[in-house]
Order: C-alpha cells, then structure tokens, then sequence
C-alpha cells in the first residue's frame, strides 16, 4: 500500500512503538511497506528482493488477533498467526476459537502450529508424533494444510529448528540478518529495531504479539490485569450457564426433591418396607397357585374336572 502523505512517507519514533498501541502499529506498517515486501512463512519470495516476514505468535488473545488481521487486510498485508494448543487463556476446541481461527485465515493470511515443547514433555509422549497430531488437528479445524510451525518459549532450545516437512521460525535462516519482536512488550534487541527505522536491513523477521497492542495506552501490568478480568468473566459466564442446567435438569431436580423428603436412610427405610410388602403378596400368591394346582393334579375333583375337559374337547372336535 502506497501513501503519498509526508506523515506516512516516516517511520515511527521508538516513543510512539513502546506505547504499543494500535495507531503506531499501523504507522509502523505504512513505513514498512513502502520498503519491504511483506510476506506470511508460506510466501517468501524466491528473488533476490529486500523483504520482511511478519509472523505474530497468538498466546493470550484470539480476538486481538482478529482485530490485528483485519487491520493489516485493510492495508493489503498478509502475515502468520500462529496458534496454541495449550494456551491458558483460550481452547482451540470451542467453537467460538475455532470460528475466530477461520476468520482470520480467510483474511488471506497464514495460520500456522505454536508448539509447547515444555507442554509435550508434561503428556509423556513422543514429542514427533504430538507435534504432528496437533498439526493434523489444525489443518482439520481450518480445511487447510499447515505449512509453517513455530516454538513458544525459549527459541534457542528447539528440538525441531531443523525439521524439513515444515517451514520452522526459527531455523537460523529466518533469524538473519534480522529478527526482531515485542515479546512480554519489551523490544528484543532494541538496537536492531533502531537500525529498522533508520537503515533497513534486506532480510527481516518481525514478530509482533498481538495481546501486546492496545487501542489505548495502557502499561504491562494493567493490560495483565484486563487480561485476566476478561479471563474472569468468560469463567463467571460459564458458571452461570452450569448453574441454570443444575436447576433445569429433571434428574437434578427429582434428586433434589428426594432428599427433601427427610433422611435419605429413611428413604432406603420405605423403600425397603415397600419391597417387603409386595414379596409378602408375592409369596401369598405363589402359595396359593401352587395349592390350586395340587388340588387339580392329586384329588379326585381335579381327575373328574380333567376328565370333563377331555370330553368336551372330543365332542366340539367329533363331526
């Protein structure tokens, strides 16, 4: 996208990116994109042109990632989210996640695998074959292959910065000459962001967290705080939407009156004596059956009643 405003032809300062707010963000891009070509994973380029990856690591909000993809739609750019399985503060596998997932992607940009290599470990498993689950498993959220894959956490430890079915982030040759991110909203190194601003390089790799940028200014520890806030009331809304089946469930509500009925040991109580009853009446009528029967087998009125029968049969069968 190119501007001719003189605002837009200069980069931002390092005083408006450490605000990380979403007006700097956008500056940020409009300077970027009038000197690079802005490319997901899935799409660098092959020629020998100065380019920039735009990657950005979902672990803590998928709606500000949908905000952040609509944004930087809006300005015809297209870039990486990548996505965790195990993120504490949202699950793949609710629908509203995974509805949001596809939006983003239908923006036009990359969805790729953010991998926990700390959180393979706790499911004693073979890590391979995790990550290829989970890969499997995105692809069939999305309706699309995976292409791209990146750690979350330490990235000089990663036991698959080598792997060939998948473009890694972190294989070192997408981390020069350049690579440069806002991780914990502290920029990582502060020296090569100024040399971005200034004197480009022609290969960088940028990593933007979208949670980190806010529509206000706000610090780290009071965007924590809403975080959690909001973390807070989707637990409150689910807690209320428990509580309504609690009250609405029939067998909830039978067990409920049942126990109101005093002692549950009573309630065995009267059961017992009701059972007890209807074996006595059992009883009674099995005795009484049997009775009639040997009266029928053993007595000479039962003979005759027998042989009475079998005269009458004879004549209703006779011609």
């Amino acid at each position: 996208m190119k501007t001719s405003k003189i605002e837009d032809l200069k980069p931002p300062t390092f005083e408006e990116l450490k605000e990380f707010t979403l007006r700097s963000y956008v500056k940020l891009l409009k300077y970027l994109n009038k000197t690079y070509t802005i490319v997901p994973f899935c799409r660098i380029p092959r020629e020998d042109i100065p380019y920039l990856i735009l990657r950005h690591d979902i672990d803590v909000s998928l709606s500000s990632a949908l905000k952040m993809a609509r944004i930087e739609r809006k300005m015809g750019i297209k870039s990486t989210y990548f996505v965790l399985f195990s993120s504490a503060f949202y699950n793949l596998f609710e629908g509203d996640s995974i509805l949001i997932l596809n939006q983003i992607s239908r923006l036009g940009h990359e969805i790729g695998l953010h991998y926990d290599p700390a959180q393979y470990k706790l499911y004693n498993k073979n890590p391979k074959k995790t990550l290829q689950i989970e890969i499997q498993l995105l692809e069939y959220f999305l309706g699309k292959k995976v292409y791209s894959i990146a750690r979350h956490g330490p990235w000089n430890r990663d036991p698959f910065a080598a792997i060939k079915r998948y473009i890694n982030a972190n294989h070192p040759r997408f981390r020069t000459p350049s690579f440069i991110h806002d991780s914990d909203r502290a920029w990582t190194p502060v020296n090569d962001l100024i040399k971005l601003l200034n004197d480009p390089p022609r290969r960088v790799q940028l990593l933007i967290h979208p949670e980190n940028w806010q529509e206000d200014r706000i610090s780290r520890e009071a965007l924590l705080e809403r975080f959690f806030r909001d973390l807070e009331k989707r637990n409150l809304e689910l807690k209320k939407r428990i509580k309504r089946i609690w009250q609405t469930d029939p067998l909830a509500i039978k067990y409920d009156a049942l126990i109101e009925r005093g002692p549950i040991e009573i309630c065995f109580q009267e059961n017992r004596n009701k059972m007890k009853k209807q074996n006595k009446l059992r009883e009674a009528l099995n005795y009484y059956n049997n009775l009639f029967r040997w009266y029928l087998i053993n007595t000479s009125l039962g003979w005759n009643i027998h042989r009475l029968r079998e005269i009458v049969q004879k004549k209703l069968s006779s011609p």
